[in-house]
């Protein structure tokens, strides 16, 4: 006699999520959208100002997602001069995008005002990174990672001590390409 097998397979379906500061949209701030996606979604941002009322405006939780703005330059990361924009250590790779924003007025005690990378590999395409304060790198500080910036702009970035744009440091190979400082 013949055995018949009955398997089920299921596709994982990427979700696409909708932010929007004015509150038509999945989500009205960015880091809800990221705590609620799965890996290979996209998160769509419409122009506007977000925030966060913790350490930063946008922890990355290891997502291997899409974080866009829809309309270029049009949404801002802005941290109110009290708290980093974007957060990225726990292991985003290549495939992680973040693309389109303006990163303004972070700031942070430590490392990375509008950028903190570390064991992490994201790409970052069309960013303006402006007016971001650190200790070290004012704009972005990374660290252990392989991490892909395209034509972003980097100004009025400060520190205290290293780097006031970007502060690569320890085992990091960034690659740059159309970036302006």
């Amino acid at each position: 006699g013949a055995v018949l097998l009955g398997l089920t397979v299921s596709a994982v379906q990427a979700d696409t999520w909708t932010v929007d500061d004015d509150g038509k949209a999945d989500f009205n701030n960015i880091q809800a959208a990221v705590d609620a996606a799965s890996d290979g979604d996209t998160i769509n941002v419409a122009p506007g100002t977000y925030t966060h009322d913790t350490g930063e405006v946008v922890f990355m939780s290891g997502k291997n997602i899409i974080l866009q703005s829809t309309v270029l330059h049009g949404a801002v990361i802005d941290g109110q001069g009290t708290r980093r924009g974007i957060t990225c250590t726990q292991g985003e790779p290549a495939s992680t995008l973040i693309s389109g924003f303006v990163i303004q007025n972070c700031h942070t005690g430590g490392g990375g005002g509008g950028f903190l990378i570390s064991f992490s590999s994201p790409t970052i395409s069309n960013c303006k990174i402006l007016n971001n304060s650190a200790n070290t790198g004012g704009g972005v500080q990374a660290e252990y990672c392989n991490s892909t910036w395209i034509d972003c702009e980097f100004q009025g970035n400060s520190v205290n001590t290293d780097g006031g744009g970007a502060f690569i440091k320890n085992e990091c190979d960034i690659a740059m390409t159309g970036c302006t400082f």
